[in-house]
C-alpha cells in the first residue's frame, strides 16, 4: 500500500496553499463543495466525503479509515523548513520532490518500526534544533501536518472541536508509547486566528479552553495547564489565554 498525501479542506477552494509543497496531493472536501474545488484546483485529485462529516476531527477519522496510510497537510500550510542550517544558509525548502521524498522516508521508517503516528517537529527556528538528536519516539507531532497508519488507536475524540493534534499525540502515547517525529524539519502555516474558512468560524478562546479542559479530563496529571504569557517577539498577550503541555512517564 502506498502513502497518500491528503489536504483536508473546507470552504477554501481558491486558497489551498499547501498543494504547492508536494507532488500529486489529494484534496479532500465535502461532496457539496467538490465542483468549486475542481474548478479552482484542476491540477489536483479531489476526493469527497459525505456532507454529514462536519468538522476537522470527524474528517480526520474519515480520512484515516478511508486511506489507511495517509499524511495530512492543512490547506493553509505554506512553508517547509530545515532547522539544521548554518548562519546565512537558506532554511526554506521549495522543491516539492524533496519534500515529498522526506515525507515518504519518514513513513517508511514508521512502517519498519510499527509506529502509527508520525510527523515533524513543532520547533520553528534553527536555534531550537539539538544537533545530537534528529529523530524522536517521544515528542508530540505538530498539528498542521502529520501522518497516521490506521489501526484501532488512530482515533480522534469527536467531542473536541480543536486541539486534535494534542489529542491524537496523547492517545497514541498512552496506547502505544511511541510517536515518530523528525526533528530536522518543520511545516509552517498561516496564523491560527488569521485565515477564513477551515476552523476559523469556531476558533475562539472559550472553545480553546473547553477543549483543553476536556483533554485534561481524559489524561489527568500528564496534562499541564499554561497560563497566558507575554509573546517575547512582539510583547503582546497571546490570543489563546490557556494552553497545555504534556509530560508522560514514558
Amino acid at each position: 500500500m502506498n502513502l497518500k498525501i491528503v489536504i483536508p479542506s473546507h470552504k477554501r477552494a481558491d486558497k489551498v496553499l499547501s498543494k504547492k509543497l508536494v507532488v500529486d496531493p489529494i484534496i479532500c472536501v465535502a461532496e457539496s463543495q467538490a465542483e468549486e474545488y475542481k474548478i479552482c484546483n484542476p491540477d489536483c485529485e479531489i476526493v469527497t466525503h459525505p456532507d454529514d462529516v462536519v468538522g476537522l476531527i470527524p474528517k480526520r477519522n474519515w480520512l484515516a479509515n478511508y486511506f489507511g496510510e495517509v499524511f495530512m497537510i492543512d490547506d493553509d500550510v505554506h512553508n517547509f523548513v530545515k532547522l539544521y542550517v548554518e548562519k546565512g544558509e537558506r532554511a526554506a525548502i521549495r522543491d516539492k520532490v524533496i519534500i515529498t521524498r522526506l515525507i515518504n522516508e519518514l513513513w517508511d521508517m514508521a512502517c519498519m518500526m510499527d509506529v502509527h503516528l508520525f510527523g515533524f517537529t513543532n520547533k520553528t527556528t534553527p536555534l531550537m534544533y539539538e544537533e545530537e538528536r534528529f529523530l524522536s519516539l517521544s515528542n508530540m507531532i505538530t498539528g498542521c501536518a502529520y501522518g497516521v497508519r490506521y489501526n484501532q488507536n488512530t482515533w480522534w475524540n469527536e467531542e473536541l472541536k480543536l486541539k486534535e493534534d494534542f489529542w491524537i499525540s496523547c492517545y497514541i502515547k498512552y496506547m502505544e508509547r511511541k510517536i515518530l517525529t523528525d526533528l530536522r524539519y518543520n511545516f509552517q502555516q498561516k496564523g491560527t486566528f488569521v485565515s477564513s474558512g477551515g476552523l476559523a468560524s469556531i476558533r475562539n478562546q472559550s472553545e480553546e479552553r473547553r477543549n483543553i479542559l476536556e483533554i485534561k479530563r481524559h489524561f489527568g496529571d500528564s496534562i499541564h495547564l499554561k497560563k497566558e504569557h507575554i509573546n517575547g517577539r512582539d510583547k503582546t498577550i497571546e490570543k489563546v489565554k490557556y494552553n497545555i503541555s504534556a509530560q508522560f512517564p514514558y
